[in-house]
């Protein structure tokens, strides 16, 4: 047989060297994620102190800073402080832990020692846990309300705001700390009314998350369950507070129908002046924006003729809050229970300042708070995929514009800060302080003192640690009782007979007033009271007048009242008034 001819086997060609396309890297981070998460939140706070101290250093306290150390320092028993706070309108959390410290001190700059303590707690317990990003954290963290409004001012709600985050902390873990949650929302229902709705809007989802996103376990349910009641009871003892004595005379301007159109646009228009907070930039900035002036009449015009008139008005009162209002509901629209939250906590937060018409800064701010505890929670869920394919793609454009939409309202927040600190050091919040400081360098403080305003001269009551005569309430007191009792406007003649009663038993007296009397002789030419004698034998004289500061109606005019020999006085510069 013929040889068989072996077939030669083909080699396969070598491979080509393939070069993997390129591909662009990825964006490096403005700030890297901290290696030691501890060290950088101790970094962090510790800057904020700083910046919070020197701010709290330029600030002088104002009158409802004073009002809650007041209602603490007089009272000598937990039970006659929740009787001072009768009228106060607010829970009595704060006014807690003030009583503590009046025990050992009635300097109120402990007050402001312990505040500035709560705020740097929050910040901590924000940069140690919060799950979102450094440049956020450190945006907040240096922005207007928690640097300046719930740092510097003195007011309970700073720590409404280390509750929530102390909340806002345990949640990743939630199923564990259901009872622990619960009595935090019950402390943090007990600050203001507020915070109490954002209390019951986290408990809320906590009940959602439970029954859709969580194991069922009777041990966990008796939990939830333990929790959920532990913050009614919070819930109910807040209310029980806060509700509206039948005595109570507070002029707070209460919404009398609800379809009012004009009112509901002013109200809404904080939402947009708080997510992107610049104050005004003149003396009187706090509780200013520098995007409009809050109108108190349309001039006799209709709403709508008035908003034609003024079409800037168009845009923030309407459009621009809108717009705000709906970005928010794109970004949580993936995460449908932080949507329920956050729509809900916003519109319960909106009603209330529609109710009650109390629409200053240290309230509004916290639709800044909501969203910014949304972010926070929002990055304990999954995102949820629609079978609606427009609201898979609303959704998908919310998580695109997430992070900017955050941005944005935190970078305005800064530059609010900025402006603040830079107002507040350039003029005194409150000149009430120097008033003071002239009573007593001139030991005018032993002598018996009474105050008209009332709520204006409470800071004086305060810082000298006595209680001062309030012609309007016709006895001795410190802090301002909000009762039917309590002649709101007293006539210069009531004022007369008041200050010539009380001389009667006095030869000397100082009278510190808000404001010069407007005295005439002619009824036609008015002029402010220097000189003068408002009985035959009991002389005024004007020592000293201490203009505004921030708070425009803090003024102080101070004036000697003393008996004399009428035959001594000279008739024409201190003439009788009557």
């Amino acid at each position: 047989m013929p040889p068989v001819k072996k077939k030669k086997k083909k080699v396969a060609p070598p491979a080509k060297k393939t070069i993997p396309p390129k591909t662009a890297l990825p964006a490096k981070p403005l700030i890297k994620e901290p290696t030691n998460p501890l060290r950088y939140a101790l970094i962090i706070t510790a800057i904020f102190f700083v910046v919070a101290l020197f701010g709290m250093l330029n600030h002088e306290m104002w009158r409802d800073e004073h009002q809650a150390w007041l209602v603490a320092r007089d009272a000598h028993s937990f039970s006659q402080l929740l009787e001072n706070m009768r009228y106060e309108g607010n829970p009595a959390l704060w006014h807690a832990f003030l009583y503590f410290i009046t025990s050992f001190t009635h300097n109120p700059v402990y007050m402001q020692v312990f505040h500035l303590l709560i705020a740097c707690g929050f910040i901590y317990v924000f940069n140690r846990y919060a799950p979102i990003g450094v440049l956020h954290k450190i945006l907040f963290s240096f922005g207007y309300f928690p640097l300046y409004e719930y740092a510097v001012i003195s007011r309970s709600y700073g720590l409404g705001v280390l509750l929530v985050f102390m909340v806002c902390a345990l949640y990743k873990n939630r199923a564990s700390h259901y009872i622990l949650i619960g009595v935090i929302l019950a402390f943090l229902a007990n600050v203001a009314i507020f915070p109490l709705i954002i209390s019951l809007g986290i408990a809320t989802i906590l009940v959602f998350d439970y029954f859709f996103f969580q194991e069922k376990d009777k041990n966990r349910l008796l939990r939830l369950t333990v929790g959920i009641f532990i913050l009614l009871m919070g819930v109910a003892f807040s209310l029980y507070q806060i509700w509206p004595d039948k005595n109570n005379s507070f002029p707070a301007p209460f919404a009398t129908k609800v379809f009012d159109f004009p009112r509901w646009c002013l109200i809404g228009s904080k939402l947009f002046t708080t997510y992107l907070y610049v104050p005004g930039i003149q003396q009187n900035f706090w509780n200013t924006n520098i995007y409009f002036t809050d109108p108190m009449t349309f001039g006799g015009l209709s709403f709508s003729d008035w908003l034609n008139e003024n079409p800037a008005y168009l845009w923030t009162w309407i459009y621009l809050p809108i717009l705000l209002f709906i970005s928010g509901i794109l970004v949580f629209l993936r995460k449908p229970l932080i949507l329920m939250l956050y729509v809900g906590v916003t519109g319960g937060l909106l009603c209330v300042f529609f109710y009650t018409g109390l629409l200053h800064l240290r309230y509004c701010g916290h639709l800044l708070i909501a969203l910014v505890i949304c972010y926070w929670l929002a990055e304990y869920y999954r995102e949820y995929r629609y079978y609606n394919i427009i609201l898979e793609k609303l959704s998908g454009f919310g998580k695109k514009i997430s992070k900017a939409f955050l941005s944005l309202v935190l970078i305005v927040n800064v530059i609010g800060a900025i402006a603040a600190y830079g107002l507040e050091s350039k003029y005194k919040f409150s000149t009430s302080k120097d008033a003071v400081n002239y009573i007593k360098t001139n030991k005018l403080d032993t002598l018996t003192i009474a105050g008209i305003t009332d709520f204006t001269t409470s800071p004086i009551a305060s810082y000298l640690d006595k209680k001062i005569f309030y012609p309007q309430m016709s006895e001795f007191g410190s802090f301002t009782i909000w009762n039917k009792q309590r002649i709101n406007q007293l006539s210069f003649q009531q004022l007369i007979h008041s200050i010539d009663s009380m001389m009667r038993t006095r030869t000397k007296l100082l009278l510190v007033k808000d404001s010069a009397p407007q005295i005439t002789f002619d009824g036609k030419n008015f002029f402010d009271l220097e000189h003068g004698m408002i009985a035959k034998d009991v002389q005024v004289d004007l020592l000293k007048k201490f203009d505004s500061g921030v708070v425009n109606d803090e003024k102080y005019y101070i004036y000697m009242v003393q008996k004399v020999d009428s035959t001594k006085v000279d008739p024409l510069k201190y003439p009788l008034i009557n």
